[in-house]
């Protein structure tokens, strides 16, 4: 009897009028955001604490954390994605979950039927992708499409009065071109000479503001608030008496900008870093 009824469920299996099983217990959105964040990548968007006006993050992460704490899918999504404890937290995982909030804001899920689609661009390692898939009720991805993607239009370049330090000398950032010899660094931090590959110029939006930092030892610098540091820290996320370079940040402060356009420069080789000003930056453009 046992072998017959085995038999009459292959059998019905094969015929594939069996009743397929249940896909999974469902997520919450938040949660599913999160699964496809970490399937697909990070977005590349404009962080609205650094564009078009800076803002130190703490101040309005401590400001947001009860709006997003009373978010409870929300809340706990993050809680879960990022190992937070489920009590107090101190201001610095306060940060983390305010970080981890803004991440979703770009990931749109659209319902369809038992999954959600997605469809954004993804910023990796030489260049940007538009990514477009599905994600199901209970987390599993599927990346339906990858085409080129654009760069999105982020004032985080450097004031037109950024020097640029090459082998015959420092050169101002407007009168670069591609093909011009800057200064570089290899991925075992040796200085190296590389040739332009790419010059870029945005117009800069009204009300624009820039980030003077002035070193401890007398090195000076004016760009936007997301222009990164070669080691990976947007500039608007400096504050007075952090480590950088050697030195350390003497004066933090934004600025109005008078300028009409901002600019930067991709050099070849592996890193992309170049020297503004004496300090060295990570390009926007790579």
């Amino acid at each position: 009897m046992k072998a017959a009824l085995a038999l009459v469920m292959l059998l019905t299996l094969a015929c594939g009028s069996a009743t397929p099983g249940p896909i999974g217990s469902p997520l919450s959105v938040p949660q599913l955001q999160f699964r496809v964040l970490d399937a697909v990548g990070k977005p590349a968007w404009c962080d609205p604490d650094f564009y078009p006006l800076g803002h130190p993050e703490m101040p309005n992460a401590i400001a947001q954390y009860p709006a997003i704490k009373a978010d409870t899918a929300t809340y706990a999504a993050i809680v879960e994605h990022e190992h937070l404890p489920s009590g107090s937290l101190t201001d610095e995982q306060k940060l983390t979950v305010y970080r981890a909030w803004k991440l979703l804001r770009p990931v749109s899920l659209a319902r369809d039927g038992d999954h959600y689609t997605f469809d954004y661009t993804v910023a990796g390692q030489t260049s940007y992708e538009r990514v477009s898939g599905t994600v199901a009720i209970d987390g599993i991805v599927t990346v339906r499409s990858r085409a080129p993607g654009q760069r999105p239009n982020c004032p985080i370049c450097l004031a037109a009065s950024t020097m640029i330090a090459t082998p015959g000398g420092a050169v101002r950032v407007t009168e670069l071109r591609v093909g011009a010899i800057v200064w570089s660094q290899d991925a075992a931090g040796r200085r190296v000479a590389e040739p332009v590959l790419e010059v870029g110029s945005m117009e800069a939006p009204d009300g624009h503001r820039m980030v003077h930092l002035a070193l401890a030892d007398s090195r000076e610098l004016y760009a936007s608030p997301g222009h990164r540091t070669a080691d990976g820290r947007p500039l608007g996320a400096l504050k007075t008496g952090d480590p950088l370079d050697g030195s350390t940040v003497a004066l933090w402060e934004l600025v109005p900008y008078a300028g009409s356009r901002t600019y930067d420069l991709l050099p070849a080789g592996p890193t992309g870093y170049y020297w503004a000003d004496g300090i060295p930056l990570a390009s926007t453009l790579r």
